[in-house]
Formats: C-alpha cells, structure tokens, sequence
C-alpha cells in the first residue's frame, strides 16, 4: 500500500487499519460506507431459510468491512489478519437487515467453509455442547415481534 493509499485509509487507535473490502485490502472511510449499504457486493455465499417461528432469514458469509480489533485498537501482532469475514442472520430481501452476527473469520475461504456448519446449526441446532460451535450459545433472535 502506498502513503497516498494509506492516506486515505482511516486507522484504529493501534495504526492498524479498521476498514475493509471483499478483497481484504484497507478501503477509505467512503468506500466502506458504499460497501456497507451494498450487502450483495460483499456477500460470499448466502442461503435462505425458514426459522422454527416460520419466519424467513438469511443466512449470508460475507465482509463485514469493520475489524472491531483494530478499530478498538486492541493490541496487532506482526502476522496481524483482520476479522472482516463473518456468517450473520439478515432478514430477506429487499430489506436485507442486519439481525445478528454469529461468527467472525480472518479468512474468507474459511468463512464459506463454515457457511455450511451455520445453517445446518441454525436449521437443525443440537442438544450436545460439545458438538456446538462457539457462536450457537449466542444465537438469539426468534422473529419478530418475540
């Protein structure tokens, strides 16, 4: 990345920068914000599916543009590889609302490897602790209006 690159690319607190593309390069301040609106442009995989309550959801594995480590300016290693690629719940489209993150990745050939994990947890879920991933604990939306 050149200084006139990194010029334009904002820093968390570590100098470490907080925002990025699909690509997994830095992007400004403006180009995370167009990609934060364009949820189908940073969208890896995605699935459709029907909760228990009958409500539809959305599964997608995508860049989620923000490190929260960077950004809080936790402390970055020299091997130092954003967490930008997570496996979340939206609503379906047109709305494509954010409804919970479950899981986040430092690599997205990982996250779309474990797509599949999220929805057979979120479809079918498992009474054995053991065999949940972390995230399952957190999974907490039911629908709305519940």
């Amino acid at each position: 990345m050149s200084v006139s690159e990194l010029a334009s690319v904002a820093l968390g607190p570590s100098g470490v920068p907080f925002s990025y593309g699909p690509d997994g390069k830095p992007v400004s301040p403006s180009e995370a914000a167009h990609l934060i609106a364009d949820v189908e442009r940073r969208t890896l995989y995605k699935s459709d599916l029907k909760l228990a309550t009958g409500e539809m959801v959305t599964v997608r594995t995508l860049c989620l543009v923000f490190d929260p480590d960077a950004r809080a300016g936790e402390w970055v290693t020299v091997n130092f590889r954003p967490r930008v690629w997570g496996t979340a719940l939206y609503t379906p489209a047109p709305e494509n609302a954010l409804l919970e993150v479950l899981v986040t990745y430092d690599d997205p050939a990982e996250a779309v490897e474990e797509h599949k994990q999220a929805m057979t947890m979120v479809v079918v879920g498992t009474n054995e602790p053991a065999n949940e991933p972390g995230w399952a604990a957190e999974l907490s939306w039911t629908g709305p209006g519940q």
